[in-house]
């Protein structure tokens, strides 16, 4: 059984460790977000014999997707439309298809329109940009995404891929605190877990209560993170399991001290 040093050792190493997955994870997901403003939303980038999902706004009313037409610099590239639907955001009429990009094209630049075979209005839907890379690491070295460049994954992947650490780890900092509660509990002490500064000094709350033999106007020592005794204070009020006390306002008191009773 773990003494209370080293169950502080442990606690303090899994809040370190969750630190650590909740900054990567901040980080990617900002590295993800920003390829959004980096890039073009009609810029596509594909591999020759690719096949991926698109969708495009639409300029004129189309009742079905056989209504739908392409247009493009090239044979090699053809659009299967699959359903008409509403904009997600704005509502606009749109479409959406898979592009099948032939294995034959030649790497480089191609533009590619969708428009209704039958339009009475004059506005044209942008064309997308279809860059065609020679080969995988081509086409990875393209991508404005740091994560992906390194790594060759996407970095809303990595994003999640920290999730079951950052569960892990700060489950391990609960159950860890928690079984430090109770060993400082058992020996008459407890954690200042909130400071308040007010004009008669500090009010402080850690947990011990009337069931660890606290009550109003009990008097506890209040010790930092070293060990050393920082002043004193008296207890207003307790429940069960947590006490307020107040404090002298020229004691350096903060959150993580402990309190035993005097």
């Amino acid at each position: 059984m773990m003494d209370l040093r080293q169950v502080t050792r442990w606690r303090d190493l899994a809040s370190k460790i969750a630190a650590v997955f909740c900054v990567i994870a901040l980080l990617v997901l900002v590295d993800g977000l920003l390829v959004h403003f980096r890039e073009p939303a009609n810029l596509v980038k594909v591999l020759p014999g690719a096949s991926l999902e698109i969708n495009g706004e639409l300029t004129d009313e189309a009742r079905q997707v056989e209504d739908l037409t392409i247009t493009s610099d090239s044979n090699q590239l053809t659009v299967t439309f699959e359903a008409l639907h509403k904009g997600y955001f704005l509502g606009g009429d749109m479409w959406r298809g898979r592009l099948i990009v032939g294995p034959d094209i030649p790497p480089g630049e191609y533009n590619l329109s969708v428009l209704p075979r039958r339009s009475a209005s004059s506005r044209k839907a942008p064309a997308f940009r279809i860059l065609v890379f020679p080969e995988a690491l081509s086409l990875r070295m393209s991508s404005t995404s740091l994560v992906r460049r390194w790594f060759g994954v996407s970095a809303f992947a990595v994003a999640a891929g920290c999730l079951p650490g950052i569960l892990l780890t700060f489950g391990a900092v609960y159950l860890l605190s928690g079984k430090r509660e109770a060993l400082l509990a058992a020996t008459g002490q407890a954690e200042v877990y909130q400071v308040t500064r007010g004009d008669d000094g500090y009010e402080i709350r850690f947990g011990l209560g009337t069931a660890h033999g606290m009550s109003p106007g009990a008097r506890v020592a209040i010790y930092d993170e070293r060990g050393q005794q920082v002043g004193s204070g008296t207890v207003e009020v307790c429940n069960q399991k947590v006490s307020v006390a107040q404090a002298a306002s020229d004691q350096p008191i903060k959150a993580g001290y402990l309190v035993s009773r005097a």
